[in-house]
């Protein structure tokens, strides 16, 4: 790893060990009992200003949406902010998101940006975690923002609210506008968790 990465690196570790972030590579995750959780990825790219430059993105992650991704592996390896219900790219130094590291001053003020947004942002995220209810008041109160932090991917969020519920019938008439339903798809992976939690209410 990059020396001047790594010290970024180094400096925001020890406040998502403390919030209860395990580091795998460049990917921090938090995952909580029921497998809900959040990620945050430190993504390299292409060097056009910096000895080394970055996006850091984040996302909110939701246990059974996570299973259609893995299955029964563990996903604590390898979810992604792309896995997410909700995912923002934190805004960084130069040209809006990018984060441009040259000296170790540079990497002291990318990882103040990063630590400052987390000092603001987990609370919020960490009582999301499982919680559908906060969630949806998550997604109103955006609503009422110009430029709101990051982006819900509500239609996904409210399928698996109604599988998670048992609510077949719900979840049914939601798929009536999804274009995807083959046997592999999200839309099979939550019909089918539906009637296997309506199942489990009814025995």
């Amino acid at each position: 790893m990059n020396a001047l990465l790594r010290r970024f690196v180094d400096l925001i570790e020890p406040d998502l060990t403390a919030a209860g972030f395990v580091r795998r590579g460049p990917v921090f995750r938090h995952l909580d009992a029921a497998g809900n959780g959040i990620a945050l990825d430190v993504q390299p790219t292409a060097a056009m200003w910096g000895e080394v430059e970055f996006f850091v993105n984040a996302g909110l992650l939701l246990a059974p949406h996570l299973r259609f991704y893995f299955g029964d592996e563990d996903p604590g390896r390898e979810a992604m902010p792309h896995h997410s219900v909700w995912d923002h790219r934190l805004t960084g130094m130069r040209d809006h998101h990018l984060f441009s590291l040259s000296t170790e001053a540079d990497a002291d003020t990318a990882a103040t940006i990063v630590l400052t947004w987390l000092a603001a942002s987990l609370p919020r995220l960490k009582s999301c975690l499982g919680d559908y209810d906060a969630m949806f008041a998550a997604i109103a109160a955006d609503g009422r923002h110009a430029d709101p932090d990051g982006t819900w991917h509500e239609a996904v969020l409210r399928l698996y609210a109604h599988a998670d519920r048992g609510d077949v019938a719900a979840v049914r008439a939601a798929l009536g506008t999804w274009h995807d339903t083959g046997p592999d798809s999200l839309a099979a992976h939550a019909l089918h968790l539906a009637e296997q939690r309506r199942r489990e209410r009814e025995s």
